[in-house]
């Protein structure tokens, strides 16, 4: 069985359960003989998913091998966005300069009252800048002609806030 749990930026805990079977003598066995998934849940700092209940049957035909889980989730995290962490920076919008197509324009919303700075990263060029705080803009310069994505998130001493996500429409140009 595996559970794959990703904490978010606003402290909410995703969980997407998961149960296989494998036939075979060992546990190094690559014989996988059935499957399935729970739907993908999340829940806030302070609740519990109670009754997780998953069973998976031998998919071969005349074999009754079945494997059965039940389990509970506790996110024991105390109530709050970011707990501790930053807001996630909103609406970025980068602007290549007409006048000097080497150098773009950023802007974003920052929600965040918390933020000792904030990072900017070109997924292009798999490059970080660092912003100081209560900042809603920067010029990246110096960059090569072609297409140029970014992501802002914002920072404090507990910890950073997710990546804005990227879209293409409003962050590559």
């Amino acid at each position: 069985m595996s559970v794959q749990v990703h904490l978010r930026s606003d402290e909410m805990v995703v969980v997407n359960p998961s149960l296989r079977l494998f036939e075979g003598s060992d546990c190094l066995s690559n014989d996988l003989d059935g499957s399935t998934r729970l739907i993908e849940q999340g829940f806030k700092p302070g609740e519990s998913l109670t009754g997780f209940r998953m069973s998976v049957k031998n998919g071969e035909v005349g074999s009754d091998d079945f494997a059965r889980v039940n389990f509970d989730l506790d996110h024991e995290g105390s109530k709050g966005i970011g707990i501790g962490r930053p807001a996630e920076p909103s609406n970025v919008v980068a602007t290549r300069d007409p006048a000097d197509p080497t150098r773009v324009n950023l802007q974003w919303s920052d929600p965040a009252t918390d933020e000792t700075h904030f990072e900017i990263f070109n997924s292009s060029l798999q490059q970080a800048k660092g912003v100081p705080k209560d900042s809603t803009s920067f010029v990246w310069t110096g960059l090569p002609l072609g297409k140029q994505c970014f992501q802002v998130r914002a920072v404090n001493a507990v910890g950073a806030s997710d990546f804005t996500p990227s879209n293409p429409r409003s962050e590559c140009v």
